[in-house]
């Protein structure tokens, strides 16, 4: 129960202690996916043998280009209502997102962070916690921690009281 709990939280506070304590999105992503890779993979569950068909290739990028509208659309249509430019920019600049590290996490942010948060929670934390709830309750549990740790994300980043 202890090791499960662990699993849980870890990502967490490793967002907790890299946003928050340490400051530093460099250092968040190298704890938060050094820590979902270690698992993974040793529990072999890393499979890099992806199924690419026309289907899911289009599907895909119309998400994605779905969901950059409603991001971007969102930005224009509440920007200043809900979040404030520059209060954002002052939280990326403490936390040291900018110049050249943009450019690298948002490659990882891109390519690296869907395969390994959907193999961490959906495929390993998932199928461990259906293993003692129903098929809804682990859902619930495993969408409930995901968010969790997206909080500490949002927090800073949006005026009250929408954070």
């Amino acid at each position: 129960m202890i090791k499960f709990l662990f699993l849980l939280f870890m990502p967490i506070i490793f967002v907790f202690f890299g946003l928050w304590l340490i400051q530093n999105v460099l250092v968040t992503f190298v704890c938060f996916y050094g820590w979902m890779f270690m698992i993974l993979y040793a529990n072999n569950k890393i499979n890099l043998k992806v199924a690419l068909t026309k289907k899911s290739l289009y599907v895909g990028t119309l998400s994605g280009v779905l969901c950059a509208a409603v991001i971007i659309g969102s930005s224009l249509l509440f920007s200043g209502k809900i979040f404030h430019v520059e209060d954002m920019q002052a939280v990326l600049q403490i936390w040291e997102f900018s110049g050249w590290k943009v450019i690298i996490l948002a490659v990882i942010l891109i390519f690296i962070n869907p395969y390994l948060e959907e193999m961490y929670w959906r495929v390993y934390i998932q199928n461990k916690v259906k293993k003692h709830l129903s098929l809804p309750a682990s859902t619930i549990v495993t969408s409930s921690f995901y968010t969790l740790y997206h909080l500490f994300i949002i927090l800073p980043a949006f005026a009250f009281p929408f954070n």
